[in-house]
């Protein structure tokens, strides 16, 4: 039977025991502005993605291990494209080296209604006024990262749904994505969502956003912070 790597050294229990205090603090200073724009449904979902967010980073500090919140981006199952999450813990095996990915809980919904916005608007249409920088940045946002199903609480990677994600390694601390070449410099990951619909997968764009007073997010900060965005957050165009 493999047996698979310890999980890596996380915090002291003074330590865990502060975390989680300073986590509590914020999660009160912040919890009369988890409105954002757009309506009860939009306001719903950004306060159900914190949520998330914080359990993803809470068992990344717990455990030592990279955890992820993973995003459908499958773009031809209309029902999760966009808008069915979960939260996946790397593992490791010391002997072969595979990675498989253990799965959280079950996987969330938005509200209906409720999309993230995708990183660019090569992937949905948005309306003329739309925010210029009301776009999901995630931890890495290629195409290859792919799950195979759920099978006994765990996913393989290889061939199977693709995945973005928002990403937390071993200490706890949000991944950034790669800032690549010349003076470009790296964007915090932000989960950016709003009241959209799905678009005719013939049109090349699978979402579409025509309301740009209905946009709410989260952006993430590298060493645990976070803020809660609504409209205003985000450039006139």
């Amino acid at each position: 039977m493999r047996s698979f790597k310890n999980r890596q050294r996380g915090f002291t229990l003074i330590e865990l025991l502060v975390v989680l205090v300073v986590m509590g603090l914020m999660m009160g200073l912040i919890s009369f502005s988890l409105i954002g724009g757009g309506g009860a449904e939009l306001g719903a979902a950004q306060r159900e993605l914190l949520g998330l967010v914080q359990q993803a980073r809470t068992r990344a500090a717990l455990s030592g291990m990279e955890t992820r919140l993973i995003v459908n981006a499958v773009e031809t199952d209309l029902e999760k494209y966009h808008r069915y999450v979960e939260l996946v813990v790397k593992d490791t095996c010391a002997t072969t080296n595979e990675t498989k990915w253990l799965v959280m809980g079950q996987g969330t919904y938005l509200s209906d209604g409720v999309f993230f916005v995708p990183e660019d608007e090569s992937f949905c249409q948005v309306a003329d006024d739309w925010r210029e920088d009301a776009y999901t940045v995630w931890s890495y946002a290629e195409d290859d990262f792919e799950l195979e199903d759920v099978f006994k609480g765990e996913r393989k990677v290889g061939s199977g749904s693709k995945f973005r994600y928002l990403a937390f390694n071993s200490m706890g601390s949000v991944i950034y994505p790669s800032a690549g070449g010349g003076a470009n410099l790296q964007k915090p990951p932000r989960l950016v969502l709003s009241n959209g619909s799905l678009n005719p997968l013939s049109s090349g764009k699978p979402l579409r956003f025509d309301d740009p007073n209905s946009i709410a997010g989260i952006l993430m900060r590298r060493f645990g912070g976070y803020a809660v965005l609504d409209l205003d957050d985000f450039k006139q165009p």
